[in-house]
C-alpha cells in the first residue's frame, strides 16, 4: 500500500520526486474540492479550508454541479502528471558504468535497481574492467590507468552526442581509480550512485534526504609554518593510520582530517551523507590552494565506500586545485601505501602513477 501511494503521488524508490508530481498534487487538491461541492454537509468546511490553503476564491454557496468540472479538471491534471513523467524521464540515455578491479567481478546492475526516473530512458552499459591488471603479482596500476583512459574518452563522447545523458556509477574498485573516474565525470548534471548490499548481493541506489546524522568534521591537525605538501586523511569506513602516512610523505606537511563520528562500513546510505562529506573535502582543497598557493602537492588517504570516493573525485578541479595524488592501501605491502595516482592528470598513464619512497624516520 505504501509503494502504491508513493507511485500514485509521483515518488520513486529512493524518495525522489518524479517530474509529474506537482500536477498530481494539484489534481488531488482540485478533486477534493470538487467532491466537497458535491457532498452536502462537509462541503462548507472543505471549501473554506481549500480557499484558505490554495487561495482558490471559491464561493461557499457554489452550486453542486460546480463539483463536476472541478473533478474533471483534477483528473486531467493527474493524467498530465503521468504524461510528464513519461516524457521527462525518457529524455537522454542512462549510462550505467560498472567499475571494477577486484575478482570475483561485481554483479551487473539490474533494471529494477534503477531509479524510476531513469527506467524509461535508453539504458547503455559500460564495463570498465581493470581486474586483469590488478589481480597479478605485482599489480600493474599503470596498465589499469591506461585502460581507464578509455572510460574518460567514452564519457566525453557520450556527453557531446547526448547532452541530456545521465550516469549511474557502481562497482568494486581500488580507491585511486574511484577518484580518477569521478574527476573525469565532474561536470555531469545528473549522476545516480549505487552501493552493494552485503546481505543479498544486490545493488541499491543511495536514498534521498538526510538519513542518520554522521556528524562529519574537518580538522586541521598539523600546521607547520612552511609546508611543502598537504595531506588529507578521510576516515569514513575505517580510521586512516597517521603512522603509515608519515612513512611515505616527508615533513613538513599541513594535514587535514575529515571523519565521521564513528567510522564503520555501510554508514553512507543517503545522498546527503555524500554531499556533506564532499563539501568538507572541497573546503579543504580550496583552503590549501588559497593559503598555500599552487606549489604544494596534495596527498589523499581515504577509507570509505566506492560511491563516496567517486563523488570526492568529482569535487577536484583540474584547472583550479593543486596536483592531487590518491593512494591505495594494502596491509601486507611495505609501505602500506605503496602506490598512488595523480588524478589531476588524464594522460599519459606512466606519468600519473606514483610509487613513493619509504621515508627514513
Amino acid at each position: 500500500m505504501k509503494e502504491l501511494f508513493r507511485h500514485f503521488f509521483g515518488m520513486d524508490n529512493a524518495g525522489d520526486a518524479l517530474p509529474g508530481r506537482p500536477y498530481r498534487i494539484a489534481g488531488s487538491a482540485v478533486i477534493v474540492v470538487g467532491l466537497a461541492v458535491l457532498s452536502p454537509g462537509i462541503s462548507d468546511a472543505l471549501l473554506a479550508y481549500a480557499n484558505n490553503s490554495l487561495e482558490l476564491g471559491l464561493s461557499l454557496d457554489a452550486p453542486w454541479w460546480i463539483g463536476l468540472p472541478l473533478i474533471a479538471l483534477g483528473a486531467l491534471l493527474f493524467i498530465l502528471g503521468f504524461a510528464t513523467d513519461r516524457a521527462g524521464t525518457s529524455t537522454g540515455q542512462f549510462l550505467a558504468i560498472r567499475h571494477q578491479s577486484f575478482r570475483p567481478l561485481a554483479p551487473n546492475l539490474p533494471t529494477e535497481a534503477l531509479p524510476k526516473r531513469m527506467q524509461r530512458r535508453k539504458i547503455n552499459v559500460y564495463d570498465c574492467d581493470l581486474s586483469s591488471f590488478m589481480n597479478t603479482e605485482p599489480v600493474d596500476p599503470t596498465g589499469a590507468v591506461r585502460q581507464q583512459e578509455r572510460l574518460a574518452s567514452h564519457i566525453t563522447g557520450v556527453r557531446q552526442s547526448d547532452p541530456d545523458a545521465a550516469v549511474g556509477y557502481y562497482g568494486i574498485v581500488h580507491i585511486p581509480f574511484q577518484f580518477l573516474a569521478g574527476c573525469s565525470i565532474s561536470t555531469y548534471p545528473e549522476v545516480a550512485l549505487f552501493e552493494l548490499n552485503r546481505s543479498d548481493n544486490k545493488w541499491y541506489e543511495l536514498k534521498s534526504g538526510a538519513g542518520t546524522d554522521l556528524k562529519p568534521t574537518l580538522r586541521r591537525t598539523i600546521d607547520p609554518l612552511t609546508p611543502t605538501a598537504a595531506v588529507l586523511r578521510i576516515e569514513v569506513s575505517y580510521p586512516v593510520a597517521a603512522e603509515e602516512v608519515v612513512r611515505v610523505i616527508p615533513a613538513p606537511f599541513r594535514e587535514y582530517t575529515i571523519s565521521i563520528a564513528q567510522p564503520a562500513i555501510d554508514k553512507v546510505t543517503h545522498y546527503d551523507h555524500v554531499d556533506s562529506i564532499c563539501d568538507l573535502f572541497r573546503q579543504a582543497l580550496d583552503e590549501i590552494h588559497n593559503e598555500l598557493g599552487s606549489g604544494p602537492t596534495i596527498h589523499v588517504f581515504y577509507a570509505g565506500p566506492v560511491s563516496l570516493g567517486f563523488s570526492l573525485g568529482r569535487r577536484i578541479s583540474r584547472t583550479i586545485h593543486n596536483q592531487v595524488f590518491v593512494y591505495n592501501y594494502t596491509s601486507k605491502a611495505t609501505p602500506a601505501y605503496s602506490w598512488g595516482v595523480d588524478v589531476t592528470r588524464d594522460a599519459p598513464a606512466n606519468t600519473m602513477v606514483l610509487h613513493p619512497k619509504l621515508v627514513q624516520l
